[in-house]
């Protein structure tokens, strides 16, 4: 049996779903040839049974095991249950890999569907005839497409006979809705970290990663412990504006502590879309997950002052080396320090550099740093620019002052945004009291209650007066 040519970043069940289509093979048939049996019970994301799969159409089944489905997703985020699900996904043991996969002990999340971006279907349907499932689309907990920054379709699989029968993503004349940026950015790092995985999954403890970064942002005290309030509060101001879909397992609301406190226990487990929320939150790409250093002492353990101290003596022999005309690879090889670090700290204190930039001209960085008084977002200079997010970062970071400026710049334009969500539904809205604009309005309401209280009190409506079984009348004052 031979199957189709792989298509970039196609998912497993999609290739044997378009074999069907072509072919016209009867489905019993065709499971009973490729997995031995015709009763088995595929899996979207953890297709079962692919060594006699691969046996059948002559494959590794490494490859498609790992570049056709998610497996190394759940195996990177499950490390106590790898070995398990692994060696169930590799036999024809799909209850038992579902089982090892946790997905049906989380109670939300487990939502089994297909998801499609209406426009790669358009392109796919230009570039090879035809529309497929992609892979990065049915991560969980991702509504966004990761090229087009759209919002997916969906297509529920609620009995095992739907496996097949979803056919091929639907070609529909429709209006693609725009994601949120926030959307758009798990759905991005998601794609970014199954590429990752595909080649070979390390081994890390994230729980120590996780406390690595908070307590480099501050979110973590001399004494080790986690500032879960401060962290909460930032944390579902950013989250709160995410859609809810069937396989999305979002924060209750501002006091649900648990959910991201568990995440620092390295003992239990959690859904992928979990880590994957927080982790795109914390780092801009998935390989910075990966750079922090095993053998490195747990930073949260160590007093701010003695880091700041040590952080000050490292910087000051760099500045020293530099200022020797070292070569930028000699002083990061004395230091440990990258490049990026080296040319930052050589821009803000004026050492002029032996270097020949090829693209950051100082012309360049004059556009650069005119373009970030004005507020425009990193993605938007790199592209206008044509250069990378971290040179434009480096460029940033250089002029003093300018990155509180930005975040002020980001501040104001939060609360414009709410406040006039706010006054737009009360426009709409006369007769709503303080609950509806409360439930209607969730997102803006909880960032100005901590942010901007003073007018969020002045604008709503005076309190309504309750007359009983959940019934109010507004005051006529």
């Amino acid at each position: 049996m031979l199957l189709p040519p792989l298509l970039p970043d196609e998912l497993l069940l999609g290739r044997l779903i378009r074999y069907l289509a072509i072919s016209g093979d009867e489905v019993g048939a065709f499971c009973e040839k490729a997995f031995g049996s015709n009763r088995i019970s595929l899996h979207p994301l953890l297709t079962a049974g692919i060594e006699h799969l691969s046996h059948a159409v002559g494959e590794s089944p490494e490859e498609l095991l790992n570049q056709q489905t998610l497996a190394p997703l759940f195996l990177f985020y499950l490390p106590g249950h790898a070995s398990n699900l692994k060696k169930y996904l590799l036999a024809n043991e799909g209850a038992k890999a579902l089982r090892e996969s946790q997905l049906p002990s989380y109670g939300h999340g487990g939502s089994v569907c297909l998801k499609w971006c209406q426009l790669c279907a358009k392109q796919d349907i230009q570039s090879y005839g035809m529309t497929y499932w992609h892979r990065a689309h049915q991560i969980p907990g991702v509504i966004a497409c990761y090229k087009h920054q759209v919002l997916l379709g969906n297509i529920a699989l609620e009995e095992r006979k739907h496996r097949f029968d979803a056919g091929l993503p639907p070609l529909r004349n429709e209006v693609t809705r725009t994601a949120l940026d926030i959307e758009y950015r798990v759905a991005k790092f998601s794609q970014q970290l199954t590429l990752v995985l595909m080649k070979a999954p390390p081994v890390i403890e994230l729980s120590s990663v996780y406390r690595w970064r908070l307590a480099d942002l501050g979110f973590i005290t001399s004494g080790g412990r986690v500032r879960r309030q401060l962290l909460m509060r930032q944390f579902i101001t950013w989250v709160g504006s995410y859609h809810s879909g069937p396989d999305t397992p979002l924060p209750n609301d501002i006091k649900d502590y648990r959910y991201l406190s568990e995440l620092l226990n390295p003992k239990t487990s959690h859904h992928p879309f979990r880590h994957l929320l927080f982790a795109s939150w914390l780092f801009s790409h998935p390989n910075e997950i990966f750079k922090q250093k095993q053998s490195e002492p747990n930073v949260a353990l160590v007093k701010p002052s003695l880091i700041k101290t040590k952080a000050q003596q490292l910087e000051n022999k760099c500045l020293k080396l530099l200022e020797e005309n070292r070569s930028m690879a000699e002083v990061s090889r004395l230091t440990g320090k990258s490049r990026c670090y080296l040319k930052r700290i050589a821009l803000q204190h004026g050492i002029k550099l032996n270097l020949k930039p090829r693209q950051l001209t100082s012309e360049l960085k004059s556009k650069i740093v005119h373009l970030a008084l004005s507020g425009m977002h990193r993605e938007l200079i790199s592209e206008r620019c044509g250069i990378g997010i971290g040179s434009i970062e480096q460029v940033i970071s250089s002029v003093s002052g300018l990155v509180d400026w930005r975040k002020k710049c980001h501040f104001e334009s939060v609360r414009r945004r709410y406040r006039l969500e706010i006054q737009r539904y009360m426009l709409e809205n006369h007769d709503a009291i303080r609950r509806d604009i409360k439930s209607d309005c969730n997102s803006a309401f909880f960032w100005l209650y901590l942010y901007d209280r003073h007018w969020l009190d002045s604008a709503l409506p005076s309190p309504a007066k309750p007359i009983g079984h959940g019934e109010y009348v507004l005051n006529s004052d």
